[in-house]
């Protein structure tokens, strides 16, 4: 399963609605809500650009990741960083109950843990934590995007890395679609909405809406192919979380954070 199946297939389990548009932007920075014209195919360039995405991810090692995100009730906020080569996020997580004190935060595609009594700053401390030296502090259990919104971003996150370009020709075929250009901290950006399928669009056969009006995923993309900013769909009343990305090249962790993770 790609990236494209694997966003829409986790978002789906969580609810979604059905509005191309910017509807409601939730617990982040709003998204533009002006009139923009209506959702088309992409271009050539924009197919290149989104193929390049996941690449330029796994290309650039480790980046920052910030996002805010409501979950049963409660709601928590991650601020980090992510190694899209290791496929490791580590990361402060504030939120939860009004009694509850903020995290460490540690996941992989299969395990997320938790460091309780660490959390000194904005950011997550270098080294982390370790394991190995003797903290046993660390506590584990599997990743469940299928039973949790907070989760379930983790997950997403972590899908945006590949080793390799996705197939631009094969991108251009569905029913991935430009929704408008934007600017985000004086960066240009195309929005693009993400493909509800790998298969290639036929208004007569599919079950997409072929509008992008049923896309779960909104790629923020610049003109190299860099990811900006992602906004998913996971409420049934039409919220969109925000997921921001920004550059963190002196940033290592992956080393010194417990191998067993």
């Amino acid at each position: 399963m790609t990236i494209w199946l694997a966003c829409t297939a986790v978002a789906a389990v969580l609810g979604c609605s059905s509005s191309a548009e910017p509807d409601e932007t939730s617990h982040g920075t709003a998204a533009d809500v002006t009139e923009h014209p209506s959702p088309r195919p992409l271009t050539t360039d924009e197919a290149q650009r989104l193929a390049m995405m996941r690449f330029s991810n796994f290309d650039a090692g480790t980046r920052a990741v910030q996002f805010s995100v409501r979950d049963s009730g409660q709601e928590y906020t991650l601020n980090g960083w992510v190694d899209f080569t290791a496929k490791l996020g580590y990361a402060n997580l504030h939120g939860g109950s009004g009694d509850d004190a903020p995290l460490l935060l540690a996941w992989t595609k299969e395990t997320v843990s938790s460091h309780e009594g660490a959390v000194t700053g904005d950011l997550p401390p270098l080294p982390p934590p370790n394991r190995t030296a003797g903290n046993d502090a660390w506590t584990s259990s599997a990743l469940a995007p299928e039973a949790s919104r907070l989760h379930t971003v983790l997950a997403i996150v972590l899908s945006t890395s590949n080793d390799r370009p996705d197939n631009p020709l094969l991108l251009q075929q569905t029913d991935a679609r430009w929704l408008r250009s934007d600017e985000l901290d004086g960066v240009a950006v195309d929005v693009l909405l993400g493909p509800t399928s790998d298969e290639p669009y036929d208004a007569a056969a599919s079950d997409s809406a072929g509008d992008g009006s049923d896309a779960t995923v909104r790629y923020w993309i610049d003109d190299a192919g860099v990811l900006q900013r992602m906004e998913l769909r996971l409420g049934g009343g039409g919220e969109w979380t925000v997921v921001d990305f920004t550059e963190a090249p002196d940033i290592d962790f992956a080393g010194t954070l417990f191998s067993d993770l």
